[in-house]
């Protein structure tokens, strides 16, 4: 495993000493907004300007199945963020957009959403999954544009092998049903490890590695 603050070492130690398992239900499914993001998308001058994309929202304390619920809601609009926009603003519809717009879109989206989940000191393990957001969020830019449509690509928290909260932060182990846009049937399952950092106003993201699960459980 690689290496994790040692700020957080507590909280894990707690983990392994008092793991829980939680069942979960599935969350209501959320519309796709249209609201516009006071923050603005430094994009290179030949793509369009105008546009309007989801308001971002972290964290809030809460049990370990609410901070699991939020963190999932939070990638999923990261992962949708400037779809409805794509599809709705005269500026980005047609053929006149370049081709290298998109991507550029996809990069300005998560240095907006990056910061309101992702702790300033955390761990190598935040950059690729930094990186790997972005190109979910460039594939379903594309996926929109393609369609006409805002996507509503998902992920849903199915199970948390093992939770635990201390002053240090909260551990959990989740197994996630992650969902494509337009579909009913996960595409796949996942584990997630993740250290969300000490409950002020909001929890920030220290640790996160997601894996493959194909039997919906994970060994750590």
């Amino acid at each position: 495993m690689r290496r994790i603050p040692l700020m957080l070492a507590p909280g894990l130690l707690a983990c392994f000493l008092g793991a829980c398992t939680t069942l979960v239900p599935d969350p209501p499914e959320p519309a796709p907004s249209t609201q516009a993001n006071t923050q603005p998308l430094p994009l290179p001058g030949d793509c369009p300007q105008a546009g309007a994309v989801e308001p971002v929202k972290g964290i809030a304390a809460g049990t370990d199945a609410q901070i699991a619920a939020d963190l999932l809601a939070a990638v999923a609009r990261w992962t949708n963020a400037g779809t409805a926009m794509v599809t709705n603003e005269p500026a980005w519809i047609g053929p006149g957009v370049p081709g290298h717009c998109l991507a550029d879109l996809a990069e300005a989206l998560g240095r907006i959403n990056a910061p309101v989940l992702i702790a300033g000191n955390a761990d190598e393990t935040l950059a690729s999954f930094r990186s790997g957001i972005v190109q979910e969020n460039l594939a379903n830019l594309k996926t929109a544009q393609a369609q006409g449509r805002a996507t509503d690509a998902k992920r849903e928290l199915a199970l948390i092998q093992q939770s635990s909260q201390s002053e240090s932060g909260t551990f959990l182990n989740l197994v996630v049903r992650r969902f494509e846009s337009g579909s009913v049937q996960p595409a796949g399952m996942e584990t997630w490890f993740v250290i969300v950092g000490p409950p002020e106003s909001q929890n920030f993201v220290f640790h996160l590695e997601r894996k493959a699960s194909p039997h919906g459980s994970f060994s750590w």
